[in-house]
């Protein structure tokens, strides 16, 4: 019996600390009728795109930079810069200027060399190991990734 309690909780402890492990690359996951792209830097900073199947529903994304979360959706969201580059709340896209902006921005992303995210004065640098392999061209039968406008 306590062999059997000790395996078990030798099982857990794990499974605890792989599912906090980060995976320091781009990786991609379908739940729920939504395609979510998925990257952390192993300190607990990440970014999750999300992109509904639905056609009435647009991408979104979901950010935790040091510690504090973030939606797209919500308040003045986050900003991502890549390369160089400042796209202010590139995931919001419920306005002409949001999605034209959108439209430059994936293409972007999918090319990033160096990727951070930023709010509130905190900015964290992500990576973009696989980036162009996991994210689709918007323009790909693969991608779910609609913009409003």
């Amino acid at each position: 019996m306590n062999r059997n309690i000790a395996l078990i909780s030798l099982l857990c402890w794990i499974m605890a600390n792989t599912a906090s492990a980060g995976t320091y690359k781009w990786t991609s996951g379908w739940g729920m009728g939504v395609s979510e792209y998925l990257v952390d830097d192993g300190n607990g900073n990440e970014l999750n795109i999300s992109c509904p199947d639905d056609e009435e529903k647009y991408v979104s994304a979901y950010a935790t930079i040091a510690g504090k979360n973030y939606a797209s959706d919500s308040g003045t969201g986050f900003d991502v810069i890549v390369d160089g580059e400042r796209y202010d709340n590139p995931f919001y896209t419920e306005c002409r200027v949001c999605g034209a902006n959108f439209q430059a921005f994936w293409p972007a992303l999918r090319k990033a060399n160096n990727l951070f995210i930023t709010a509130d004065g905190k900015t964290v640098r992500l990576p973009v190991q696989d980036i162009k392999k996991v994210l689709p061209p918007l323009d790909s039968h693969k991608s779910t990734c609609r913009y409003g406008w």
